[in-house]
């Protein structure tokens, strides 16, 4: 009963910190790219070992949107919102 209680904590804890992760992501916060990149990592862990568990399915189902997520945390839209690069810069020059 005991393993069962500090997994529900755990799962409570994470589900919370995914919440202000995804209200600060929203309000254009740096940090919150480290914490998403993070969370994908483990996502794509988890995917493939679904994969060698023989569920591909539910494996192509965390896979594809941590992709996705990966693909867009990188886009020069995105680092231009969340302050990491100055938008009006062309590549190469400093600001």
């Amino acid at each position: 009963m005991g393993g069962r209680i500090f997994m529900l904590f755990l799962l409570l804890a994470a589900a919370a910190w995914q919440f202000l992760v995804g209200h600060f992501l929203f309000r254009g916060k740096a940090w919150t790219r480290a914490a998403a990149l993070a969370w994908q990592v483990f996502q794509v862990i988890f995917a493939v070992s679904f994969f060698s568990g023989g569920m591909p399915l539910v494996g192509l189902g965390l896979l594809i949107p941590a992709a996705a997520i990966f693909l867009l945390l990188f886009d020069p839209k995105a680092t231009a919102f969340f302050g990491d690069r100055n938008a009006s810069a062309s590549p190469g020059t400093r600001p």
